[in-house]
């Protein structure tokens, strides 16, 4: 009941877990002019949450569109745009508490990002290209919008619409398994090897800011008077 209740239509395949794949199969067979991908493993908890996102989607000049999502238990931020320091694709204030503003705003206004996560992206079904189903798990949505960068368009994560987001819940964390975070890494370079203008290089986000944390504070340099 509760899948008719969401759709009219629902498609599923046994297979070894591939989220490109699957997403990509959505996409396929969805028959709207707008495309939202959005994980089992959420909670929506802002009202017009579509109606905001697709406000955005619309736009000539918008690729993803993405929204914050929080922690369940302490309704800490685990997204609000995904940010490409040097140690990879992280997401921004990861773990942080959103009872404030934090660098500008950046956790409670409308910013582009350089990549928002695929568990909730509205996208037109004109600008999607299919998620590369070598990224089975990770980085795919991250290629995707960096795709999107590439041909002009601009992501964008809309802070006012929030979801609760339980992580892994069903798959697990890949950090906590040696084989996995050997794939994560894998996939990683297979990221980078397609979008080698990205590398160590986000354009919405200030190189003066640190590139080993993603809490957006001023890198700390120190220097030596060798006089």
């Amino acid at each position: 009941n509760k899948i008719s209740d969401l759709a009219h239509k629902y498609i599923y395949r046994e297979m070894e877990f591939n989220f490109s794949k699957m997403c990509n199969i959505g996409a396929e067979n969805a028959e709207g002019q707008y495309l939202l991908f959005l994980n089992d493993d959420t909670q929506v908890i802002s009202e017009n949450w579509l109606e905001k996102m697709l406000n955005y989607a619309s736009q000539s000049q918008t690729g993803a569109v993405g929204c914050k999502l929080l922690y369940p238990e302490k309704g800490k931020i685990q997204h609000c745009g995904v940010v490409n320091i040097k140690n990879g694709p992280v997401h921004g204030f990861l773990g942080f508490n959103d009872n404030s503003d934090l660098y500008f705003g950046r956790n409670k206004y409308a910013y582009n990002y350089s990549a928002v996560t695929a568990a909730c992206m509205m996208i037109d079904k004109s600008k999607f290209i299919p998620f590369d189903e070598g990224l089975s798990v990770a980085y795919n949505d991250v290629d995707l919008c960096f795709t999107l960068i590439e041909k002009g368009y601009y992501n964008v994560c809309v802070n006012s619409v929030k979801l609760f987001h339980y992580e892994s819940l069903s798959r697990g964390d890949d950090r906590r398994n040696n084989e996995k975070l050997l794939r994560l890494y894998s996939e990683m370079e297979r990221l980078y090897k397609k979008h080698g203008s990205f590398v160590f290089y986000d354009r919405f986000y200030n190189r003066n800011l640190t590139q080993h944390r993603a809490d957006f504070s001023i890198e700390n340099i120190e220097y030596i008077n060798r006089g």
